[in-house]
């Protein structure tokens, strides 16, 4: 049912005064009770409520039909306040109301406090209370996450009654997702109560214009569309989604517009998959996903596994996971970023965009040339897929350069799946260690890497020269208390002399946080975390050496100096 039509059927409903019961029935999240609540206030504000008193009740928690009596009457408002929530104030022109239409009840009441607890003072105010409900509007929400002692059919024979004896209207909002069981059973009874059924069921487009609003920003220009892709429609994730895209577009306020986008399109989809784990993908497969890969498959002849996520996010503009997509996908996940490491791959990102022009012909070969045409030769596609790798090999991930040599091997163009793995390799120079270890990108268990391609990978992973500065690689990880395993690598080179000389180099906060990440590394386990342990640790028993308040100042470190000798000797330091 489109929004429109159920707009207009609410609005309908709270401008007649007739009694009657509306349910609202929907998903999860999608919206009920914010567009009933919107609507409200509009109608309220253009003076078209037809009744004058208005509760809204959510069942969560309640336990008996007491408790619900009570907390309509209790939540009951009237005049200006209508669309208010109930304060004390209400709730105390209720009681005066409750008082003086039922006056005759004053003996009952007193009586029961002489002889009984406050309870029943309060059981018996609520029977008073409840005799002033009627001739008003009701909300009951949360039905399915009432209390144990809440049965379904007594709350929907209140409400009958309160339509039929009370002249009340009632609209009763469901989350059909949490029946349970007994569903056909439960719709029976609410069907013999209610006078009309809406299904609330919106698109994408409707979704997105409640949770975003009339407010229009560049980041609303940029997510909104993904969204649609998506098809997510369930309004309270578009609103976590919306609120994480805003935080991360702070963390990146001054990249370059094409990062940001990046990083907002991986966080949307990724958040989503947190979110909603029932309808999207999960995490690691965005982590492995390669849209060329995924075509490929195809072309072998063999018959391809189904792959229920592969069109949706074909149409997605996600077609693998770098450096920077990593660190967003792994901030969806935790509900927070490692704000200095995404900078610093968004920063790496940027600068490696910028040397190649336009970068964007490799996927327009794969997107219009091999997706998009069946015209296209053989001979065409192969030649401009070649050409546009080599001319944007340094843009390209390793799962996408992968799936491009494969192919073209596939199809007898060996010499230029070499030529292609040498052209990459030197576009990619100046990456990290971790770039050159296979194992640190997300290919998926069936997707082979070409053998060549592997090959190349270890000897530059064997011959990486890492020219750094020791002292600025400790320095970035107490900055931001991580380390890489290149970082590793080359403080594993380190002598207890060049500790001595960066420890003390060290400057305000530096000194506890890069001892303390040097410690941590050391106990890691890691290749090369031995040497460090025992390196740095006689550097800190030279530094204790040369005075006593400097011994003073090691020993805060866990670190005294009978232990640092005892270390450095059975090392043989």
């Amino acid at each position: 049912m489109s929004l429109d039509l159920i707009e207009k059927e609410i609005l309908r409903f709270l401008a007649d005064s007739e009694p009657e019961v509306l349910c609202i029935r929907g998903k999860w999240g999608v919206g009920k009770t914010y567009t009933w609540d919107n609507l409200l206030e509009k109608a309220t504000h253009n003076n078209a409520v037809a009744l004058k008193k208005y509760a809204y009740v959510t069942l969560f928690g309640l336990n008996s039909l007491e408790d619900l009596r009570f907390s309509i009457f209790e939540n009951t408002n009237s005049g200006a306040e209508l669309t208010q929530a109930a304060t004390i104030e209400s709730f105390s022109s209720m009681i005066q109301q409750a008082a003086d239409a039922g006056r005759r009840s004053r003996n009952l009441i007193e009586l029961t406090a002489s002889v009984f607890n406050r309870k029943g003072v309060t059981d018996a105010l609520a029977k008073v209370g409840f005799l002033n409900v009627r001739n008003q509007l009701i909300c009951i929400d949360d039905l399915e996450r009432a209390g144990k002692g809440l049965e379904v059919r007594d709350v929907l024979g209140l409400i009958s009654f309160l339509r039929v004896k009370r002249d009340c209207k009632i609209v009763l909002l469901l989350n059909d997702e949490q029946i349970g069981e007994g569903k056909a059973e439960f719709w029976k009874q609410v069907e013999k109560v209610a006078d009309t059924i809406l299904h609330f069921e919106l698109n994408p487009s409707e979704a997105s214009s409640i949770a975003f609003g009339t407010h229009q920003s560049d980041i609303r220009t940029i997510v909104e569309p993904l969204l649609h892709i998506l098809k997510i429609t369930n309004i309270r994730i578009i609103k976590k989604i919306q609120l994480g895209a805003v935080h991360l577009t702070d963390i990146l306020a001054g990249q370059d517009e094409d990062v940001v986008k990046q990083a907002l399109t991986a966080f949307v989809l990724s958040k989503w998959a947190v979110l909603d784990p029932d309808n999207a993908p999960p995490t690691a497969y965005i982590r492995s996903y390669n849209e060329f890969a995924s075509a490929l498959k195809a072309s072998n002849g063999k018959e391809a596994p189904v792959d229920k996520f592969a069109d949706l996010l074909a149409s997605y503009p996600y077609n693998s996971t770098d450096e920077l997509d990593d660190v967003i996908i792994a901030g969806a996940e935790a509900g927070y970023f490692n704000e200095t490491l995404l900078t610093e791959r968004a920063a790496f990102i940027s600068a490696r965009r910028k040397k190649t022009e336009g970068g964007e012909e490799f996927s327009r070969v794969w997107k219009d040339m091999y997706h998009g045409s069946l015209a296209t030769s053989d001979e065409d596609f192969l030649d401009a897929l070649f050409k546009s790798a080599v001319q944007e090999a340094a843009l390209i991930t390793p799962l996408n350069i992968n799936s491009s040599i494969k192919l073209l091997r596939e199809f007898g163009r060996t010499e230029m799946a070499d030529k292609l793995i040498e052209a990459y390799i030197h576009a990619k120079s100046d990456e990290s260690l971790e770039f050159f270890d296979l194992r640190h990108h997300h290919f998926s268990a069936d997707e082979t890497v070409d053998d060549n391609l592997k090959t190349a990978f270890q000897e530059k992973f064997d011959s990486f020269v890492d020219d750094r500065k020791p002292l600025d690689v400790l320095k970035s990880i107490a900055q931001r208390q991580g380390w890489s395993e290149a970082d590793v690598a080359l403080l594993a080179k380190q002598t207890p002399s060049d500790f001595e000389t960066m420890f003390e180099a060290l400057q305000g906060n530096e000194v506890r946080w890069g001892i303390d990440s040097v410690g941590s590394i050391g106990n890691s386990g890691k290749p090369g975390a031995e040497a460090i342990r025992k390196a740095s640790i006689e550097a800190l028993r030279r530094i204790a050496q040369k005075s006593p308040i400097r011994a003073r100042k090691i020993a805060r470190f866990g670190v005294s100096l009978d232990e640092a000798i005892a270390t450095s000797e059975s090392d043989g330091i």
